[in-house]
């Protein structure tokens, strides 16, 4: 009983110092980033007299069969965090690519589209 007491103040004092790290935060500020941009057609973007900002792309390689393959949603919100990023407001999403059995990639993804400042809405 005697020796609880110093072990019960060891393990407190090794725990007072522990940290944990987590990706949270950029999980949320990509999810605030994304929300900024909306996607629009060609046409769209010219109506409105958008500015063009840049090219943007996202890309995934599936190295394994067994491993996580992103949706295409997925990868076009890597776009409009990318867009976001960039200064823009706007997403004209070009197109998707799929690759099977591309170099080292089991599958490879790469989405690819043009991002864009609306600044009268």
């Amino acid at each position: 009983m005697k020796f609880l007491f110093p072990i019960i103040c060891f393990l407190l004092n090794g725990c007072s110092t522990a940290t944990f790290n987590s990706n949270a935060g950029i999980y949320v500020e990509n999810k605030i980033r994304k929300s900024v941009v909306q996607r629009y057609t060609n046409y769209e973007v010219w109506e409105l007299g958008a500015s063009k900002i840049g090219y943007v792309e996202a890309e995934y390689c599936q190295k394994d069969i067994k491993d996580y393959k992103p949706s295409k949603e997925a990868l076009i919100s890597d776009l409009r965090v990318k867009t976001q990023k960039l200064g823009g407001n706007a997403l004209v999403f070009d197109s998707c690519l799929v690759n099977r059995s591309a170099g080292r990639c089991n599958t490879h993804m790469r989405c690819n589209g043009m991002a864009y400042l609306i600044t009268n809405k």
